[in-house]
């Protein structure tokens, strides 16, 4: 029988208490472990003086508390402060030098959307003013009791992602883990009544029986369709497909259905595909005997034209309609939209949100009595004040989709009860935060993790882990539909989530949101678009389910705060991030790409390789290697060739293609609109790593580097973040899971071959997870160019791919062979015919640090030939450490004029390595102004010419000096500066 719902309150009140208790408990252990923590000083709170560009600072990252007994991460040169109670919230991130402040208003820590509930960890409430933050407001803020609650913290050092077994040169600086402090905050959830969880379900069964629902997969004739007179080809089935909607842009298309007794929500699944329409814009309506209460979007206007207004949601509540519905919000109708009618008392309200995203009501009706049950409910395109009429001008024919449709009865007292199994799974989760900051650099990183304390599955579906309300940045009015014109702030933000680019920013695509705050009303512009707001979060979500016991973590982010708005400067600082968090991208091995694997081709490869002084020999596409080829006679091959090139002093490897290729209808990936494979991927077809095929893949490539003794691999047409339909593939359960699971194969791999000490040249950002080195960004059939136009090419594309990147992150090529065309005047072969553009390619690659794919049946093919390749090896060898140090960008090739770059590192003896080249027919001699303040030298510099006599040169106040250089025609010169 069941128990009395009074008696679960009751039961529910208990707990409550003796939570309430054992917080108590817990807050005061946490308030001893702040206690014991150092007052911040101040060098960690107003900044170093030095320049952490140039001079590592004595101050290392640690955590201090304040006099307000505040938590505060500090390096010196930026820091970040935290509330503890009555919740923990980021208060504070600062750039120490400038004192410049980047938080405006207080979020949460993260977000959590766990078995169908979304709720917030930490944070406070009350701000009045989401503009700044008064110090003196802190005290009157107030915790959520619907979120997370903060419960103590711990401290420790900075921990390995993953094994980076070193086994080749790179930075002689490199450190793995890197130096810093780790801070883990601690969350957890407390008892509430199992109404207000309801609450923050964003499941609208929650608490509530599904009394009817419909994915339209087929047109059932339980729905009375109304189409409009205007066109013939009117439908809300075209095409064979139920629920598409084709009609003109103002005119009314719907589906009716009698509801059941006891409704007490009902919700529609909505793409507005073109609609452009406003009081016909698609939405959902109940019907009552003598009212109508409809809701719906407005993607545009009657005359056609997309909505840039501030306000994008009608209702009508069965006398007029409020076309300012929820007020001004930015919103984006180009994705799929959830709208929902939900009756509560005496109230009707509308609420809608974003597929993934969180429910918003946009109005409250008030009945001003007890509700009856309505009639029907309508979905689809309604018509002002829902009357199912249309304009008198119909206007385009657009088309648009109602996806799904469901009907839940009222809030049951049965569903309630079973919720508690869901409150004591929430309350058994154990939440945290972790922050990282390191030494020396400007740089914190973030992660959630979740442990499954309960005794069943949880299924984590999406994980906001960076939250913040930023300062605006050159705010104004009116961007005019002109995203690029909107000013973000002069912070950076990445994840290891990233992939399908060449660039962070765009590799990040998929995680990194800078979005406006629809709280923060008194901001400048009136439709209220400045991104002044990041969050942190894949698009496509998690959607995992973690085993009791188990534990689960979010991507990570990592934060540069910028101290200034110079280009170099900030790229300089971007590059040392790297530097610091993946240090691996430092190794930087001289390859060569060999066009054969025939026995012969391939020893004359690896024993030309070591003669002049190459390191690595990587099978290329089209030499007939095949890594997938477990056959014995293969494995064996695979052995000889490893031995050989052992017995040289040479490691191997090969080239593979992994996801722009086709494998079959089973394996490839599933397109979600149409449900077959193609046509849709990012290389228009690609197998799904979590197919059986994908599975098999990798057994092979693990396989593989196991057994053979290759060490590089250049694994091209990488996954790129396609997701997949399939709910047939061993490795993922559906689309929503699809795309991590994917990016988790990929990424355990490239993680699992650093510990193998495997090189990974990866054309794509899979930096933070293991990769290596990735393109500088160039065109392939600019390498059929003559050789002339490639060598200009060459250096635009270095100057052009160094800026956020270190030169060993960075690949070029060079076509020993022809390549995709050309002919001879493309081609280099035979290299003893065209010697001097050999070494002028040679020396634009690795005379910047950069490792190009050379790629060809040999390295040399004269004796001649081989003397310039090893001179040139020999060359950089001797100056490897400068020649790998970042670059200060002078001035980019254009082929009129000298183009010149010059490396800087101040912890060097080779305090800078100044590379000019002249492209024209002419020698040219002249002055040009040299900064040196990033090799950290003040007075005087010692440059020499090549390895001639060197000359003294006093700095000017701006650190710069002035000198002649001197290069002969279509050739280049080089200074060291010590």
């Amino acid at each position: 029988m069941r128990k009395p719902v009074k008696h679960l309150f009751a039961l529910i009140l208990v707990l409550s208490v003796l939570l309430f208790i054992s917080n108590q408990l817990t807050a005061q252990e946490y308030l001893d472990d702040l206690r014991s923590l150092p007052i911040i000083s101040e060098s960690y709170t107003e900044g170093i003086k030095k320049d952490w560009l140039i001079q590592k600072p004595a101050e290392t990252a640690q955590v201090f508390r304040n006099e307000n007994n505040e938590l505060i991460l500090s390096n010196g040169i930026i820091s970040r402060s935290f509330r503890l109670s009555p919740n923990a919230a980021t208060t504070s991130l600062k750039v120490l030098s400038k004192q410049e402040e980047h938080i405006r208003a207080i979020k949460p820590e993260a977000v959590l959307s766990i078995n169908g509930f979304t709720i917030n960890v930490g944070g406070l409430t009350g701000q009045p003013n989401l503009a700044f933050l008064y110090p003196d407001w802190l005290d009157n803020l107030e915790s959520d009791p619907l979120s997370f609650q903060f419960t103590g913290f711990k401290i420790g050092t900075p921990e390995k992602r993953f094994e980076w077994k070193q086994e080749r040169h790179h930075a002689p600086n490199a450190e793995w883990p890197p130096k810093g402090v780790k801070l883990q905050m601690n969350y957890k959830f407390n008892a509430i009544d199992p109404e207000e969880l309801i609450a923050v379900a964003q499941d609208s069964k929650m608490g509530r029986k599904v009394l009817f629902s419909d994915d339209f997969s087929t047109m059932s004739d339980v729905w009375e369709i109304r189409t409009s007179p205007a066109h013939e080809r009117s439908s809300f089935y075209n095409e064979g497909k139920p629920g598409e909607i084709y009609t003109s842009n103002n005119t009314a298309v719907y589906a009716e259905y009698k509801l059941p007794a006891g409704t007490g929500l009902v919700e529609t699944s909505i793409d507005a595909g073109t609609d452009l329409s406003g009081f016909w814009g698609p939405g959902i309506a109940l019907v009552w005997e003598d009212r109508i209460v409809k809701f719906n979007m407005r993607p545009g206007n009657e005359s056609g034209i997309k909505n840039t207004d501030a306000w994008h949601f009608t209702v009508f509540d069965g006398t007029k309609e409020n076309t300012r519905a929820g007020g001004k919000e930015k919103v984006d109708f180009s994705g799929t939209w959830i709208f929902r009618l939900r009756i509560d008392g005496t109230k009707v309200f509308c609420e809608a949100k974003p597929k993934d995203g969180k429910w918003k009501t946009y109005e409250s009706i008030d009945f001003g009595r007890a509700i009856p049950d309505p009639i029907s409910v309508r979905i689809g395109k309604l018509g002002r004040n829902a009357s199912g009429e249309d304009h008198e001008y119909p206007g385009e024919l657009v088309r648009l989709k109602m996806n799904s449709f469901a009907a839940y009865g009222t809030i049951n007292q049965d569903e309630i009860e079973k919720l508690n199994s869901n409150l004591n799974d929430l309350q058994n989760l154990a939440v945290s935060v972790n922050y990282e900051l390191y030494d020396g650099v400007p740089v914190l990183s973030k992660w959630v993790s979740i442990q499954n304390n309960s005794n069943k599955p949880v299924k984590i579906d999406h994980i906001i882990s960076e939250y913040l309300g930023i300062a605006d940045h050159n705010p104004y009015g009116d961007y005019r539909e002109r995203e690029d014109l909107k000013v973000k702030p002069n912070i950076h933000f990445e994840t290891d989530y990233a992939f399908a680019a060449m660039a962070a920013k765009v590799a990040n695509k998929q995680t990194v949101h800078w979005e406006s705050d629809q709280e923060y009303v008194t901001q400048i512009s009136w439709v209220q678009d400045i991104p002044n707001t990041m969050r942190i979060f894949p698009d496509k979500g998690y959607h995992s389910q973690v085993a009791a016991g188990e534990s689960f973590e979010s991507i990570r982010t990592f934060i540069i705060p910028f101290d200034s708005y110079d280009k170099e400067r900030n790229g300089l600082a971007h590059r040392k991030m790297y530097r610091i968090v993946a240090p691996w991208v430092t190794e930087n091995p001289m390859m060569f790409h060999i066009t054969s694997s025939k026995w012969d081709d391939y020893v004359n490869g690896v024993n030309q390789a070591a003669e002049v002084g190459y390191e690595m020999v990587n099978f290329s596409f089209g030499s007939g290697f095949n890594p997938e080829d477990e056959s014995p006679q293969n494995y064996e091959q695979m052995k000889k060739y490893a031995a050989y090139a052992d017995s040289k002093g040479i490691k191997i490897g090969t080239y593979s293609l992994l996801a722009s290729r086709r494998i079959s209808e089973k394996d490839d990936v599933v397109n979600p609109k149409t449900g077959k494979t193609g046509g849709f991927a990012t290389f228009g077809n690609s197998p799904c790593l979590e197919s059986e095929w994908g599975q098999e893949y990798f057994r092979k490539m693990y396989r593989m580097f196991s057994e053979t003794g290759f060490k590089t691999f250049t694994h091209d047409g990488n996954y790129p973040g396609d997701v997949c339909a399939s709910e047939n593939h061993p490795g993922h359960e559906g689309l929503g899971d699809s795309q991590y699971k994917q990016w988790k194969k990929i990424t355990d791999f490239y993680k699992w071959c650093k510990s193998q000490g495997i090189y990974l040249r990866v054309p794509d950002y899979y930096y933070l997870s293991g990769s290596n080195q990735n393109g500088v960004g160039y065109r392939e059939n600019n390498w059929s160019l003559p050789r002339r136009h490639q060598l200009i090419h060459t250096r635009q594309n270095i100057y052009d791919g160094t800026w956020e990147s270190t030169p060993s992150m960075r690949w070029s090529f060079i076509p020993l062979a022809q390549y995709h065309g050309g002919g001879e005047a493309a081609t280099i072969e035979p290299l003893h015919d065209h010697l001097d553009h050999y070494e002028m390619m040679l020396v634009s690659n690795i005379g910047m640090g950069i490792q190009s794919a050379v790629r060809g049946p040999r390295l040399y093919d004269t004796p001649e030939t081989k003397l310039m390749v090893k001179r040139v090896v020999a060359w950089y060898k001797k100056y490897r450490n400068i020649l790998e140090s970042d670059i200060v960008h002078l001035r980019r090739a254009d082929g009129r004029d000298i183009d010149y770059m010059m490396h800087i590192n101040p912890k060097l003896k080779e305090k800078g390595f100044l590379l000019v080249f002249n492209p024209t027919d002419n020698v040219i001699r002249k002055k040009i102004t040299v900064p040196l303040y990033y090799t950290g030298l003040t007075d005087v510099a010692q440059i020499r010419e090549q390895e001639h006599t060197a000359k003294t040169f006093k700095l000017n106040r701006a650190y710069e000096i002035e000198m002649e250089v001197e290069v002969q025609p279509n050739g280049y010169n080089w200074f060291v500066i010590e």
